[in-house]
């Protein structure tokens, strides 16, 4: 007798040029495979989800997959993605489990240590360009790509602040009525 009924997989990029088929195409078909054949008893492991198509459609499609392996399939699933809206999104759902890769980082250098254990919570910063460094990226392009992700970082929060503004202006309203 066995734990699970069934082991799907959704990891790594391919394509398949020769049949017409992109690496977003045979990603989404896989999709299909796993979201129409995996049962309660099954276990599925899905990685990066979306990643090779826009932040919003892919975000959209890991959010739809996600909901529905929680809420249809209801089967245990392992799903690592990049996109931390998600986190917002599921942080009140019981069947959801936010686990993260352990790690460490030597501020001192740069360095990032994958610790390989699985830990409760979440991991809300990216290592992208301390693992650049250590793929040994050309120094130019780690500066460059540091104020990229300042300045991005300094419009997310401005954006952020709009919509709470927004937000609490909508509520405001509300009260008024």
């Amino acid at each position: 007798m066995t734990l699970v009924d069934r082991i799907f997989t959704r990891i790594g990029a391919s394509d398949r040029i020769l049949e017409n088929k992109s690496t977003f195409f045979v990603e989404m078909e896989e999709t299909k495979a796993i979201v129409e054949q995996s049962t309660p008893s099954s276990l599925v492991i899905m990685d990066e989800l979306g990643r090779g198509t826009s932040t919003f459609d892919g975000y959209s499609i890991a959010h739809a997959v996600l909901s529905y392996q929680t809420t249809k399939n209801q089967c245990m699933t392992m799903f690592t993605t990049h996109y931390h809206m998600l986190i917002d999104s599921f942080r009140d759902n019981k069947e959801v489990q936010p686990m993260k890769m352990s790690f460490e980082v030597d501020e001192n250098n740069g360095d990032v240590k994958f610790l390989y254990k699985f830990v409760k919570g979440y991991s809300m910063e990216s290592q992208g360009i301390y693992i650049a460094k250590m793929a040994k990226i050309p120094q130019s392009i780690i500066e460059r790509a540091k104020q990229q992700s300042s300045l991005f970082k300094e419009k997310l929060a401005l954006l952020e602040q709009k919509c709470k503004i927004r937000s609490k202006s909508k509520e405001e309203i509300k009260d008024m009525e």
